[in-house]
Protein backbone atom coordinates (compact mmCIF):
# COMPACT_ATOMS: atom_id res chain seq x y z
CA UNK A 1 0.00 0.00 0.00
CA UNK A 2 1.30 3.44 -0.83
CA UNK A 3 1.23 6.38 1.49
CA UNK A 4 -1.21 9.26 0.97
CA UNK A 5 1.72 11.61 0.39
CA UNK A 6 3.03 9.41 -2.43
CA UNK A 7 -0.42 9.19 -4.00
CA UNK A 8 -0.68 12.98 -3.86
CA UNK A 9 2.71 13.31 -5.57
CA UNK A 10 1.62 10.94 -8.34
CA UNK A 11 -1.53 12.99 -8.96
CA UNK A 12 0.48 16.22 -9.00
CA UNK A 13 3.02 14.71 -11.41
CA UNK A 14 0.24 13.49 -13.69
CA UNK A 15 -1.30 16.96 -13.72
CA UNK A 16 2.05 18.56 -14.48
CA UNK A 17 2.62 16.12 -17.34
CA UNK A 18 -0.82 17.00 -18.72
CA UNK A 19 -0.07 20.73 -18.47
CA UNK A 20 3.25 20.22 -20.27
CA UNK A 21 1.45 18.29 -23.00
CA UNK A 22 -1.23 21.00 -23.30
CA UNK A 23 1.32 23.83 -23.47
CA UNK A 24 3.20 22.05 -26.25
CA UNK A 25 -0.12 21.70 -28.06
CA UNK A 26 -0.74 25.43 -27.73
CA UNK A 27 2.73 26.19 -29.13
CA UNK A 28 2.32 23.96 -32.19
CA UNK A 29 0.14 26.36 -34.24
CA UNK A 30 2.59 29.19 -33.54
CA UNK A 31 5.44 27.01 -34.78
CA UNK A 32 3.56 26.16 -37.96
CA UNK A 33 2.80 29.82 -38.64
CA UNK A 34 6.40 30.84 -37.94
CA UNK A 35 7.62 28.13 -40.31
CA UNK A 36 5.32 29.56 -42.96
CA UNK A 37 6.53 33.11 -42.32
CA UNK A 38 10.14 31.93 -42.62
CA UNK A 39 9.44 31.19 -46.30
CA UNK A 40 8.60 34.83 -46.98
CA UNK A 41 10.66 36.77 -49.50
CA UNK A 42 10.76 39.72 -47.11
CA UNK A 43 13.98 39.65 -45.06
CA UNK A 44 12.39 41.35 -42.02
CA UNK A 45 9.63 38.75 -41.97
CA UNK A 46 12.17 35.95 -42.26
CA UNK A 47 14.19 37.37 -39.37
CA UNK A 48 11.07 37.76 -37.23
CA UNK A 49 10.11 34.16 -38.02
CA UNK A 50 13.59 32.94 -37.03
CA UNK A 51 13.37 34.88 -33.75
CA UNK A 52 9.93 33.41 -33.03
CA UNK A 53 11.12 29.89 -33.85
CA UNK A 54 14.16 30.32 -31.62
CA UNK A 55 11.95 31.38 -28.71
CA UNK A 56 9.49 28.54 -29.33
CA UNK A 57 12.32 26.01 -29.55
CA UNK A 58 13.67 27.26 -26.20
CA UNK A 59 10.21 26.91 -24.65
CA UNK A 60 9.79 23.35 -25.92
CA UNK A 61 13.27 22.43 -24.66
CA UNK A 62 12.30 23.72 -21.21
CA UNK A 63 9.08 21.69 -21.30
CA UNK A 64 11.06 18.58 -22.28
CA UNK A 65 13.46 19.20 -19.40
CA UNK A 66 10.51 19.51 -17.00
CA UNK A 67 9.07 16.21 -18.25
CA UNK A 68 12.47 14.50 -17.79
CA UNK A 69 12.66 15.81 -14.22
CA UNK A 70 9.24 14.36 -13.49
CA UNK A 71 10.27 11.02 -14.97
CA UNK A 72 13.52 10.97 -13.00
CA UNK A 73 11.67 11.82 -9.80
CA UNK A 74 9.30 8.91 -10.32
CA UNK A 75 12.18 6.41 -10.69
Amino acid sequence: MTSPARDSTDVTDDRLRQHIHDIRGHLSPAMLQADSLALSKDERTQKAARDILTALDAATRELSAMRKLLTARKS
